[in-house]
């Protein structure tokens, strides 16, 4: 199998750890990668968080620390550097895991990068170079996933788009172990939701459950699917960045777990948010993830704001 491990994510892994990857070429031919979805007349979602890449400096620990706080089974694809291994809830493919040790003396660092589902990936490219953003991997298909690509955002926020082969997974309620949502947390939300925009067709809400001001929802086709939260001035060291949420079934016992299993507590269960059911944690290699411990039956990403 590892001849078909494809050098994008590799060459996205590279370059989101730091490392200097000069002009060399990707490889001459596409390689396999497996469809998002195996449902036949799925639909595309534009607008979607439809997949996520961990870039991780250790890929073995993150595995064994996702395996056993959310429940993931994983498929290996390759060995040695070229390893790129899928992670599945209940079977679902739900991300990527591909290792990277960052370049001594940059910033690279271990990170989640979730992909948004768009109609054309070279009109997404497009505006994102128009709106300021950055391209770190340009766009490549695969035959079986469909084409995808990877940006930066104008303050440095990485994310991916995907126009799959398979059409996107469809909309459900999660289960415990399956991604519930995901928030960009930026400097400048109203800047940032403008560049959204552009790039992925949103429609652009103003949180009105929030108590605090310039926070933002995106929405496409009357679907929630992210939302934008401005980082508090007496945070000056926090970059900008997108962070994925799993739902878990209780997110107390959760953040015990991931402190057992190395990880670290970055945002602790309180009151004041989210009725005391959201924590932030840090895997072993430092890559930070929501927990969510969602009790409604309702979609958490299908709500209209």
């Amino acid at each position: 199998m590892s001849k078909r491990i494809h050098s994008f994510v590799r060459r996205a892994a590279l370059v989101l750890a730091g490392i200097s990857l000069g002009c060399g070429p990707l490889a001459a031919a596409p390689e396999e990668l497996p469809p998002l979805t195996n449902i036949s007349g799925s639909p595309r979602l534009p607008g979607k968080f439809v997949w996520g890449d961990l870039v991780t400096s250790d890929a073995a620990a993150a595995r064994k620390f996702y395996g056993r706080l959310l429940g993931w089974t994983f498929l290996d694809y390759g060995t040695g550097p070229d390893a790129y291994t899928i992670a599945m809830n209940e079977e679902r493919p739900l991300c990527g895991i591909v290792q990277a040790p960052p370049r001594a003396g940059t910033n690279g660092h271990p990170r989640w990068v979730g992909y948004i589902s768009v109609p054309s990936v070279a009109r997404a490219q497009k505006a994102v170079l128009k709106a300021g953003g950055k391209e770190f991997v340009a766009p490549r298909k695969f035959p079986k996933r469909g084409e995808q690509a990877i940006f930066a955002d104008p303050e440095g926020a990485v994310f991916g788009v995907m126009t799959s082969s398979s059409g996107d997974p469809e909309d459900f309620l999660a289960d415990p172990g399956d991604w519930i949502w995901i928030q960009l947390l930026c400097r400048d939300a109203r800047k940032a939701a403008e560049f959204y925009r552009a790039v992925a067709g949103y429609e652009v809400a103003e949180n009105s459950n929030s108590q605090r001001e310039n926070d933002y929802v995106l929405v496409s086709e009357k679907f929630a699917r992210a939302t934008i939260m401005e980082i508090p001035k007496n945070n000056p060291q926090m970059r900008s960045a997108w962070l994925p949420f799993v739902r878990v079934k209780n997110v107390a016992a959760s953040v015990t777990q991931a402190e057992q299993l190395g990880g670290k507590v970055l945002l602790a269960p309180r009151p004041d948010l989210f009725e005391g059911r959201i924590a932030v944690v840090a895997d072993p290699t430092g890559a930070a993830i929501g927990l969510l411990e969602w009790t409604g039956t309702v979609k958490a990403g299908g709500a209209q704001p």
